[in-house]
């Protein structure tokens, strides 16, 4: 049952769109410039901002999430998979710019140092929790948790979904996404650690670095958004033909 508020946006269809997922895995080449000032406190007002519309559907994200946890039909079983991978995108995305905007406020070389390290590790967690760089964590990764869901969507979904999983191959084949890096900040190699540490820092470079994990989120984040649509298109359908009814 729906009750009368809702009612209202079961009455439209939402769009599926096709999107040129190849835009968001581009190699952006640094150029070494240094942010001013004013720059800084721009940057830092973009982040709090993208953050903020970010984590404010979080609430009910996980309100959905808990909902359909327990709800064994097919479409509750691809909400409740579909619900978790988004989770996992949002709060990835903005930890990669809490991370880079605190990066950016760092006022002493230490400071600097400890969240480039502390970015390293996201970017090396957050794209094996993503996709992964071999058969044994893609068998882990959230992207893989959709796959076996795609026989319900149309063709669109489908070949968007193939088309993403090609960019995201590519991208796990770009570096060893900082798995050195990520070793030695999480295991606290301390001599180790020191040398990773005392490599010449590049701002621009370590900010276009994080973009290769933002972007591939924010790829899959669009895909998802088209999956959502999907799922609410499913419910007019059901609606129009009057299998749910209003309370």
């Amino acid at each position: 049952m729906i009750t009368r508020e809702e009612d209202l946006c079961f009455r439209t269809y939402s769009p599926v769109l096709n999107y040129r997922y190849d835009r968001w895995f581009q190699n952006v080449e640094y150029n070494g410039r240094t942010l001013n000032k004013e720059e800084r406190e721009e940057f830092v007002k973009v982040i709090d901002d993208t953050v903020a519309t970010f984590t404010s559907g979080l609430p009910l994200l996980t309100e959905e999430l808990k909902r359909s946890e327990d709800l064994m039909d097919d479409y509750h079983r691809i909400c409740y998979v579909v619900y978790s991978v988004s989770l996992f995108v949002v709060m990835t995305m903005c930890d990669c710019m809490v991370a880079g905007k605190y990066f950016i406020l760092a006022d002493t070389d230490y400071d600097r140092r400890f969240m480039r390290g502390k970015m390293k590790v996201i970017l090396n967690e957050g794209f094996k929790r993503l996709y992964g760089y071999n058969e044994t964590n893609k068998n882990k990764a959230e992207w893989f948790r959709l796959q076996g869901y795609l026989q319900f969507f149309p063709e669109i979904i489908k070949r968007q979904y193939q088309e993403l999983t090609d960019q995201l191959e590519k991208q796990s084949k770009v570096s060893s996404w900082w798995r050195d890096e990520r070793n030695y900040e999480t295991h606290i190699d301390s001599e180790r650690l020191y040398e990773s540490r005392m490599v010449d820092i590049e701002e621009s470079k370590e900010m276009m670095e994080t973009l290769r994990l933002y972007d591939a989120l924010f790829a899959v984040n669009h895909f998802l958004t088209n999956v959502h649509a999907c799922l609410r298109n499913y419910l007019v359908e059901k609606y129009r033909r009057g299998e749910i009814k209003e309370e």
